[in-house]
């Protein structure tokens, strides 16, 4: 455990775990994390092993180490969704200043063409 507390930068850990796990593994790590946010986003757990083809018992055994574990799921996925909860902040607040008016004599169709497309352009799936 000291070894990869001691990676302190973002690169030095990737390259850490890159040499450390398989791809498979490293896989396995990444729909355990999407897991753990759709369950903690309240996600039906029959549709998370579906979306992310994972069996119904290892969605199960997430959520069991959601509700009984030690809280490591808990403080990785609470910083991921701070940050989404940022970033919908930010785009709430973009929306708001794009919706005013543009410049005088500026197309205002083609305008409000191009501010629907990078809506639906930044929205996630689910």
């Amino acid at each position: 455990m000291e070894s990869v507390a001691a990676a302190t930068s973002k690169s030095t850990v990737s390259r850490l775990l890159d040499d450390l796990l398989s791809p498979t593994e490293r896989l396995m790590i990444a729909k355990r994390l999407s897991i753990a946010l759709l369950l903690l986003k309240k996600y039906d757990q029959r549709t998370i092993s579906r979306w992310l083809k994972v069996s119904l018992g290892t969605v199960s055994k997430i959520s069991l180490v959601l509700q009984k574990g030690h809280g490591g799921y808990q403080s990785v996925i609470g910083s991921i969704l701070r940050k989404e909860e940022l970033k919908a902040l930010i785009e709430k607040i973009d929306a708001a200043l794009a919706n005013m008016l543009p410049q005088f004599g500026r197309d205002l169709r083609g305008w409000r063409k191009r501010r629907w497309e990078a809506r639906i352009a930044n929205q996630k799936p689910f």
